[in-house]
């Protein structure tokens, strides 16, 4: 599962996909750009992997995207134990990790298209 084919794939679909990785650049304030980030995105999709449910810094993000009433659309691991899964992830419907093209097609479906036209997906 590469980060980067999902984000490609749901591109394919129209979506305009922040990812920190491509929006954070040399010198930019990584806190602030994050919560800009947050603050532009019309929905969050919190990836849950073994690491991540282990990450302060995850964890953080997760919280500011439910403080801001942030739809999300959470793709989970399978290989993390369900005892593991953040509570506000386990309330929600989520997806398991896997094809990066059937993840973004499972996305993309849960996104209205008044979104799709002017909305950001957090990845």
């Amino acid at each position: 599962f590469g980060f980067y084919r999902l984000v490609d794939a749901l591109a394919t679909h129209g979506l305009n996909v922040w990812y920190d990785e491509t929006r954070i650049l040399p010198g930019d304030a990584w806190l602030e750009r994050m919560e800009d980030g947050l603050r532009e995105s019309a929905y969050v999709v919190p990836i849950i992997t073994p690491e991540t449910v282990h990450s302060n810094w995850a964890a953080a993000e997760l919280g500011a995207a439910l403080a801001l009433q942030k739809p999300l659309i959470p793709v989970v691991s399978e290989d993390v134990p369900l005892h593991d899964i953040p509570g506000p992830i386990k309330l929600r419907k989520y997806l398991l990790k896997g094809d990066p093209i059937i993840v973004a097609n499972e996305i993309s479906r849960g996104v209205t298209s008044e979104h799709q036209a002017k909305g950001k997906a957090r990845v």
